[in-house]
């Protein structure tokens, strides 16, 4: 284990001193370029009229956009190599076994959990639980996996844990917080309320085959939205809808 920590720091050196080496040759290689025109055009300046300056002016921007391009190609090189070196590189650490971002999304769990995100961002955990099938520490497990190392990312909504892509913003986080339907279970729900007034939240349960605490919070949701309004009457929680 310390000989393969010991070969990483190796790669690790190598792949910056080359990387280093790198961008050095190609600013060494612009200045002797710009060097090499400047000697070419001097001497040129004043046998040039107006018309042929400006074409010259074109020459060399055409030059210097080749120029971009040719680094651009070399950066898209060097993010590769970054990338094939980030892949390789052991991070989680799990007694003696150590889990790399290859083996992270060759999981068939994890990819699952990762797909549900993404189809439906700001999902909860027990619809997460429900759809792909996992008992709760399972679920958990993956989730801080993805989690730790910036896959998917959590907010809280109320009482409850939702979960987002990576690439989700605060701007769309804070718009899918104020929508006032974000999912078919809630519209569902809804619909159950509007044609059944007073049903109370356990016979929704029965209805759609829903656990009580996953109907609870669409139930929130939706008394949160001003969607529905709560009627107390003797124990029974009755829902109706003001929509």
């Amino acid at each position: 284990m310390g000989f393969e920590k010991l070969n990483n720091r190796k790669s690790s050196k190598k792949f910056i001193y080359f990387s280093l080496l790198k961008f050095v040759l190609i600013i060494f290689s612009l200045v002797i370029l710009s060097v090499v025109l400047y000697q070419l055009i001097k001497p040129l300046d004043e046998f040039l009229g107006p018309a042929e300056e400006i074409t010259l002016g074109i020459i060399l921007v055409s030059i210097l956009i080749g120029i971009i391009l040719l680094l651009s190609i070399f950066e898209v090189l060097t993010v590769k190599e970054y990338i094939g070196y980030f892949i390789r590189k052991p991070f989680i650490q799990k007694g003696k076994s150590y889990l790399t971002l290859t083996d992270i999304f060759e999981n068939e769990n994890r990819l699952n959990i990762l797909r549900e995100i993404i189809n439906n961002p700001g999902i909860h955990q027990n619809e997460l639980m429900r759809n792909c099938n996992l008992q709760k520490g399972q679920l958990q497990w993956h989730l801080d996996v993805l989690l730790k190392y910036r896959i998917i990312k959590k907010e809280k909504y109320g009482q409850y844990t939702i979960y987002f892509p990576i690439t989700s913003s605060i701007e769309s986080i804070d718009a899918f917080k104020n929508l006032p339907i974000k999912s078919e279970t809630t519209t569902k729900i809804l619909k159950l309320i509007q044609n059944y007034p007073g049903i109370s939240s356990s016979e929704i349960s029965k209805k759609i085959n829903l656990a009580r605490n996953t109907v609870k919070y669409h139930i929130d949701k939706l008394s949160k939205d001003n969607l529905i309004r709560l009627k107390e009457n003797g124990r029974k929680i009755e829902l109706y809808s003001n929509v």
